[in-house]
Order: structure tokens, then C-alpha cells, then sequence
């Protein structure tokens, strides 16, 4: 019987594999970030939130992506979200998501952001049949009394 051959990698461990290779720099901010996952929750050093931020083309999205892998390697769930997302719900899916592709699916988040989506398009609906354009102002304030209803999380609001 001949000997099994190596598992083949796919394209896209490949492409990955490569561009991680490449990435060069920012050790001081790997190494505080692989740092902080022996560090326990209690002791005042463990860092919750890492933040970054500059110029447009420094690397950026690269370092958080390597954050992810380091995050990752240690058994943590890993998210990210750009500026692409410019609403609360937004942002909570775009997590959601990332959370759902690791296998941790946010079922009570996910059961939230499907209320909050009927919620505003029934309030989309009412405005429209009352003969009201939903303008970008009124579906904020429609958003905005969602929120203070209790339909979406924010900052503080456990989910589980």
C-alpha cells in the first residue's frame, strides 16, 4: 500500500500562508497582544481593548489581521469591523457573523438584530402608508427609539 500523501493545502491557505509570510514589522504590538492572552482577566496589566489607529496605508488592516490569527491560535474568537459599518446593528452583525464563521453562533444577538430589522421595517412600512417617505431622519429616530426600547444591545447590555 503506498504511503498517504500530505494533506494538499487549498488556494486560499495558500494565498494566506503567503501573505502572512510577508508581513513584516509591528513586532512590539504582536508581541504585547500574544503577551496579553497569559496575563489573566483579573490582573490590572490584561489589556481588554486594543485600539488602532493612523495614517491611511501603514498597515493597519494588516496588524489587526494578525491579531486575529494570534487570537485564534489561542482559542479566542476574533472580530473585526471597519468603517464600512455605520450603524450599531450594523457593527453587531458584521460580529455576529465573524463569531457564526468560528462556530460560536450569538443565537439571543441574532434573534435581537432579527427584531430590530422588523421593528424598523415596520415603522419603514407605517411611514410609507401614511404617505411619509422614510427619510434617512426619520428611520434614525425610528432607530434611535428601538434602541431606548430595549430591541438592540449597546455598550453594557448583556448577550448571551
Amino acid at each position: 500500500m503506498p504511503p498517504s500523501s500530505p494533506r494538499r493545502l487549498s488556494l486560499q491557505q495558500i494565498v494566506e500562508g503567503r501573505r502572512r509570510a510577508a508581513f513584516v514589522g509591528r513586532e512590539a504590538e504582536l508581541d504585547l497582544f500574544r503577551s496579553n492572552f497569559t496575563i489573566p482577566p483579573e490582573d490590572p496589566r490584561h489589556r481588554f481593548v486594543f485600539h488602532v489607529r493612523g495614517n491611511a496605508g501603514v498597515g493597519k488592516t494588516s496588524l489587526v489581521r494578525e491579531w486575529q490569527q494570534v487570537a485564534r491560535e489561542f482559542g479566542a474568537l476574533a472580530a473585526s469591523v471597519d468603517e464600512g459599518a455605520d450603524s450599531v446593528p450594523e457593527v453587531l452583525a458584521a460580529v455576529a457573523a465573524q463569531c457564526v464563521e468560528q462556530g460560536h453562533p450569538l443565537k439571543a444577538l441574532d434573534r435581537m438584530l432579527a427584531a430590530y430589522r422588523r421593528a424598523l421595517h415596520t415603522v419603514a412600512d407605517r411611514l410609507a402608508a401614511d404617505g411619509d417617505d422614510p427619510t434617512p431622519g426619520a428611520l434614525a429616530a425610528a432607530q434611535a427609539g428601538l434602541i431606548a426600547a430595549g430591541a438592540i444591545p449597546v455598550e453594557g447590555t448583556p448577550v448571551r
